[in-house]
């Protein structure tokens, strides 16, 4: 299975002001609920705000990437597996 991770991150950078998942999914070409899922696991990239979607009267996350610096530190031990190991 192919990540989408740097496709949507690329994307997202040159659209500044954000883009929702449906935006995202016509862009590239991905499906809508792939973009979902990729959108929980991209690093530097966060909802931003929630705009009105265009229909069921609901809301849609404007997601946007935030450039990380080249010498911000980094954790070593994240994710499920990590908190796993520090209860034990």
């Amino acid at each position: 299975m192919k990540s989408n991770h740097n496709i949507i991150r690329e994307l997202l950078k040159r659209h500044p002001d954000g883009l929702k998942a449906s935006n995202i999914a016509k862009f590239t070409g991905i499906e809508v609920r792939s973009v979902n899922k990729a959108l929980e696991g991209v690093f530097g990239v966060y909802i931003d705000r929630w705009e009105l979607a265009t229909h069921r009267n609901t809301l849609a996350a404007i997601w946007v990437v935030v450039d990380v610096p080249i010498n911000c530190p980094k954790p070593n031990n994240t994710g499920i597996r990590s908190a796993k190991e520090y209860k034990d």
